[in-house]
């Protein structure tokens, strides 16, 4: 494990190969078909683009997140708890995202008041790629760049400042992207200030993915407070809400 978090303090990302099994996958991927009382996204062409709040929504879900918990935890030397997660339909034809950090964009609360995106609630956070499908340059698979470690406002101004963590061209116009190859049960360890984007999924196979993000269980636990404050923002402009590339 240490040449792991060697790996990621170099870049902020890591891959970890054959992580999860199939079957599994399969299963925690028909238990978000049938989950109740989730969030559903959906792209320009009337197709899924994503579905939140299905973490905990089934045993073998329940077993991914505690899973991952585990290999953070022996990585980090951290106990961490679930901030956020989605699962990422993306099939053939299915959009991209722009250039962008995680959490790093100003909202309007329901009270009117401007907040940091997800440095309301804390400081520090993990996301976790989990491969459903193979991930490869034909079908929009995750490219990233090495993190930055600047302040939120360093970060901020980096963006488009538009609601959206969208980057300016000019700051990724001067990034170095890795294509990040996966296969089925592969896992990538990335931090919110690394840029990443992905492209159209141009194949005729659909690109799954489960996308989780943790925090320090020692900071507290903000899941149910991050989507009840989304529920409520009053931005127009995010990944979420509209479609990309």
């Amino acid at each position: 494990m240490n040449n792991l978090k060697k790996a990621y303090d170099e870049k902020g990302y890591l891959v970890i190969k054959n992580v999860l099994d199939k079957k599994n996958l399969d299963l925690a991927y028909a238990e978000i078909l049938d989950s109740k009382d989730v969030d559903t996204y959906y792209d320009k062409n009337d197709q899924i683009r994503r579905i939140e709040r299905i973490y905990n929504k089934g045993t073998e879900l329940n077993f991914l997140n505690d899973e991952i918990i585990k290999i953070l935890k022996r990585i980090f030397k951290e106990d961490f708890v679930i901030f956020k997660d989605k699962f990422n339909a993306k099939p053939p034809s299915g959009e991209g995202f722009f250039c962008h950090y995680d959490g790093i964009f100003e909202f309007t609360d329901e009270k009117n008041s401007k907040q940091p995106g997800w440095y309301k609630y804390s400081n520090f956070f993990i996301n976790v790629l989990i491969a459903i499908d193979p991930c490869n340059e034909e079908n929009g698979t995750l490219e990233l760049a090495k993190s930055h470690k600047m302040t939120f406002a360093e970060l901020l101004q980096n963006t488009k400042q538009d609601g959206s963590p969208d980057l300016k061209p000019s700051i990724e116009s001067g990034l170095k992207f890795e294509s990040i190859v996966l296969g089925i049960g592969d896992i990538v360890i990335f931090n919110n200030t690394c840029p990443h984007r992905s492209k159209k999924n141009n194949s005729s196979k659909n690109r799954r993915t489960l996308y989780y993000t943790y925090t320090l269980k020692k900071n507290g636990s903000y899941y149910n407070e991050y989507f009840k404050d989304k529920h409520a923002s009053k931005n127009t402009t995010s990944k979420s809400l509209s479609g990309e590339i």
